[in-house]
Protein backbone atom coordinates (compact mmCIF):
# COMPACT_ATOMS: atom_id res chain seq x y z
CA UNK A 1 0.00 0.00 0.00
CA UNK A 2 1.27 3.26 -0.83
CA UNK A 3 0.65 6.72 -2.05
CA UNK A 4 0.04 5.94 -5.99
CA UNK A 5 -2.74 3.47 -4.16
CA UNK A 6 -5.88 5.73 -3.72
CA UNK A 7 -7.79 3.83 -0.64
CA UNK A 8 -7.99 6.34 2.28
CA UNK A 9 -5.96 3.84 4.26
CA UNK A 10 -2.99 4.82 1.74
CA UNK A 11 -3.72 8.33 1.85
CA UNK A 12 -3.55 8.64 5.58
CA UNK A 13 -0.36 7.12 5.33
CA UNK A 14 0.84 9.26 3.09
CA UNK A 15 3.93 6.79 2.24
CA UNK A 16 5.47 5.44 -1.25
CA UNK A 17 7.43 2.59 -2.12
CA UNK A 18 9.40 4.69 -4.62
CA UNK A 19 11.28 7.05 -3.40
CA UNK A 20 9.90 10.91 -3.38
CA UNK A 21 11.27 14.09 -3.09
CA UNK A 22 14.04 16.17 -4.62
CA UNK A 23 17.68 16.24 -5.15
CA UNK A 24 19.63 18.42 -3.13
CA UNK A 25 21.30 20.47 -6.40
CA UNK A 26 17.48 20.77 -7.78
CA UNK A 27 16.73 24.44 -8.08
CA UNK A 28 13.20 25.78 -7.24
CA UNK A 29 11.69 29.05 -7.42
CA UNK A 30 11.83 31.41 -4.47
CA UNK A 31 10.82 35.15 -4.44
CA UNK A 32 13.76 36.21 -4.68
CA UNK A 33 14.75 33.69 -7.95
CA UNK A 34 16.17 30.17 -8.55
CA UNK A 35 17.92 28.48 -5.16
CA UNK A 36 18.81 24.90 -4.79
CA UNK A 37 16.72 22.92 -2.42
CA UNK A 38 19.72 22.41 -0.26
CA UNK A 39 20.32 25.98 0.74
CA UNK A 40 16.66 26.39 1.77
CA UNK A 41 15.41 25.66 5.22
CA UNK A 42 12.19 25.14 7.72
CA UNK A 43 10.39 29.06 7.34
CA UNK A 44 11.86 30.23 3.74
CA UNK A 45 9.38 30.72 1.03
CA UNK A 46 8.78 29.47 -2.43
CA UNK A 47 6.41 30.32 -5.19
CA UNK A 48 4.08 27.91 -6.03
CA UNK A 49 1.84 27.38 -9.56
CA UNK A 50 -1.29 27.16 -7.70
CA UNK A 51 -1.48 28.86 -4.28
CA UNK A 52 1.29 31.92 -4.09
CA UNK A 53 4.08 32.01 -2.11
CA UNK A 54 3.87 29.02 0.75
CA UNK A 55 6.24 28.78 3.50
CA UNK A 56 8.60 25.15 4.06
CA UNK A 57 7.30 23.53 7.17
CA UNK A 58 9.57 21.34 7.31
CA UNK A 59 12.56 19.68 5.36
CA UNK A 60 14.41 16.57 6.10
CA UNK A 61 16.26 13.93 3.71
CA UNK A 62 14.15 10.92 1.99
CA UNK A 63 14.83 7.71 3.98
CA UNK A 64 13.50 5.77 1.40
CA UNK A 65 16.79 4.35 -0.95
CA UNK A 66 16.63 5.69 -4.23
CA UNK A 67 18.43 2.93 -6.41
CA UNK A 68 18.47 5.25 -9.80
CA UNK A 69 17.26 8.62 -10.65
CA UNK A 70 14.88 9.64 -13.80
CA UNK A 71 16.52 11.62 -15.94
CA UNK A 72 14.41 14.58 -17.85
CA UNK A 73 16.89 16.01 -20.52
CA UNK A 74 16.42 19.59 -21.35
CA UNK A 75 13.29 20.58 -22.93
CA UNK A 76 11.55 17.61 -22.24
CA UNK A 77 8.61 19.54 -20.28
CA UNK A 78 9.85 22.92 -20.82
CA UNK A 79 12.80 22.75 -18.78
CA UNK A 80 15.60 24.25 -20.09
CA UNK A 81 18.27 22.45 -18.47
CA UNK A 82 18.94 18.19 -17.21
CA UNK A 83 16.89 17.36 -14.31
CA UNK A 84 17.14 14.62 -12.12
CA UNK A 85 14.41 13.11 -10.22
CA UNK A 86 13.52 10.23 -8.13
CA UNK A 87 11.58 7.85 -9.48
CA UNK A 88 8.21 8.80 -7.31
CA UNK A 89 8.46 11.87 -6.62
CA UNK A 90 5.12 13.65 -8.43
CA UNK A 91 5.21 15.26 -12.34
CA UNK A 92 2.51 17.46 -13.35
CA UNK A 93 2.06 16.75 -17.26
CA UNK A 94 -1.11 18.89 -19.06
CA UNK A 95 -2.74 16.84 -21.87
CA UNK A 96 -6.51 16.15 -22.85
CA UNK A 97 -5.50 12.09 -22.14
CA UNK A 98 -5.62 13.01 -18.35
CA UNK A 99 -9.48 13.77 -18.54
CA UNK A 100 -10.70 9.75 -17.99
CA UNK A 101 -8.39 9.51 -14.96
CA UNK A 102 -9.69 12.51 -13.31
CA UNK A 103 -11.76 15.17 -15.22
CA UNK A 104 -8.63 17.28 -15.95
CA UNK A 105 -6.52 18.22 -18.76
CA UNK A 106 -3.26 17.44 -16.54
CA UNK A 107 -2.52 15.04 -14.01
CA UNK A 108 0.57 14.24 -11.63
CA UNK A 109 2.17 10.90 -12.17
CA UNK A 110 5.02 9.46 -10.61
CA UNK A 111 8.62 10.52 -12.70
CA UNK A 112 9.12 6.67 -13.32
CA UNK A 113 5.95 6.48 -15.15
CA UNK A 114 7.24 8.95 -17.90
CA UNK A 115 10.33 6.57 -18.58
CA UNK A 116 10.59 6.41 -22.87
CA UNK A 117 8.70 9.57 -23.62
CA UNK A 118 10.87 12.64 -24.81
CA UNK A 119 13.73 11.04 -23.87
CA UNK A 120 13.57 10.60 -20.42
CA UNK A 121 14.93 7.71 -19.02
CA UNK A 122 16.24 6.05 -15.98
CA UNK A 123 19.60 6.97 -14.78
CA UNK A 124 22.34 6.09 -11.80
CA UNK A 125 24.39 8.58 -10.78
CA UNK A 126 27.70 8.07 -10.21
CA UNK A 127 28.05 10.36 -7.09
CA UNK A 128 24.76 9.71 -5.13
CA UNK A 129 23.05 12.48 -3.94
CA UNK A 130 20.88 13.43 -0.81
CA UNK A 131 17.26 13.70 -1.84
CA UNK A 132 15.58 16.16 0.62
CA UNK A 133 12.15 16.07 1.16
CA UNK A 134 10.08 19.53 1.68
CA UNK A 135 6.14 19.99 3.30
CA UNK A 136 5.14 22.92 2.72
CA UNK A 137 1.93 24.74 5.08
CA UNK A 138 -0.98 22.79 2.50
CA UNK A 139 0.34 20.42 -1.09
CA UNK A 140 0.98 22.41 -3.86
CA UNK A 141 2.76 22.44 -7.25
CA UNK A 142 6.69 23.78 -7.32
CA UNK A 143 8.99 24.30 -10.07
CA UNK A 144 12.48 22.45 -10.42
CA UNK A 145 14.14 24.64 -12.65
CA UNK A 146 12.29 26.82 -15.82
CA UNK A 147 9.31 24.60 -17.17
CA UNK A 148 9.07 21.34 -14.92
CA UNK A 149 6.30 21.56 -12.66
CA UNK A 150 6.26 18.96 -9.73
CA UNK A 151 4.00 18.21 -6.53
CA UNK A 152 4.90 18.39 -3.14
CA UNK A 153 3.20 17.56 -0.12
CA UNK A 154 1.37 19.44 2.65
CA UNK A 155 2.36 19.29 6.71
CA UNK A 156 1.70 15.28 8.39
CA UNK A 157 -2.00 14.66 8.35
CA UNK A 158 -1.15 13.36 11.96
CA UNK A 159 0.02 16.99 13.02
CA UNK A 160 -3.67 18.79 12.65
CA UNK A 161 -6.66 19.06 13.90
CA UNK A 162 -10.02 18.72 11.69
CA UNK A 163 -10.12 22.12 10.62
CA UNK A 164 -6.61 22.58 9.52
CA UNK A 165 -7.18 18.79 7.89
CA UNK A 166 -9.91 19.78 5.70
CA UNK A 167 -7.85 23.26 4.53
CA UNK A 168 -4.31 21.25 3.69
CA UNK A 169 -6.12 17.88 2.32
CA UNK A 170 -4.57 17.27 -1.08
CA UNK A 171 -6.46 18.65 -3.77
CA UNK A 172 -4.53 16.75 -6.99
CA UNK A 173 -4.49 13.24 -6.35
CA UNK A 174 -1.18 11.52 -7.90
CA UNK A 175 -2.02 8.50 -10.40
CA UNK A 176 -1.60 4.84 -9.69
CA UNK A 177 1.58 3.83 -11.38
CA UNK A 178 0.10 1.57 -13.51
CA UNK A 179 -2.70 4.55 -15.25
CA UNK A 180 0.08 6.57 -15.51
CA UNK A 181 1.73 4.15 -17.40
CA UNK A 182 -0.93 4.12 -19.66
CA UNK A 183 -1.52 7.48 -20.37
CA UNK A 184 2.25 8.22 -21.06
CA UNK A 185 1.71 5.32 -23.57
CA UNK A 186 -1.14 7.37 -25.22
CA UNK A 187 1.55 10.45 -25.28
CA UNK A 188 3.92 8.30 -27.06
CA UNK A 189 1.44 6.85 -29.81
CA UNK A 190 -0.14 10.30 -29.91
CA UNK A 191 3.76 11.95 -30.87
CA UNK A 192 4.76 8.82 -32.97
CA UNK A 193 1.83 9.59 -34.90
CA UNK A 194 2.26 13.72 -35.69
CA UNK A 195 5.81 12.31 -36.47
CA UNK A 196 4.27 9.81 -39.21
CA UNK A 197 2.03 12.44 -40.52
CA UNK A 198 4.91 15.36 -40.38
CA UNK A 199 6.95 12.95 -42.46
CA UNK A 200 4.16 11.88 -45.03
CA UNK A 201 3.19 15.18 -46.05
CA UNK A 202 7.19 16.13 -46.15
CA UNK A 203 7.35 13.90 -48.55
CA UNK A 204 4.42 14.26 -50.57
CA UNK A 205 5.66 17.77 -50.65
CA UNK A 206 8.93 16.25 -52.05
CA UNK A 207 7.08 14.88 -54.98
CA UNK A 208 4.94 17.73 -56.01
CA UNK A 209 8.37 19.33 -56.82
CA UNK A 210 9.70 17.32 -58.71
Amino acid sequence: MGRHDLTLGAVLKGRSSLATGLYASTPVLTPTGWVEIADLSAGDIVVTHDHGLLPIVRMAPETRAALWGVLFPAGALGNDDEVLLPPGQPVLVETAHALPFGGEAQALVPAASLEGWRGIAPFVPSTPETILQIRLSRPALVQAGPGLILGVDGIDIGEVDLIRLLLTAPTRAVLPLAAARLLVAALIAEEAGQGLRASDQAALRRENRV
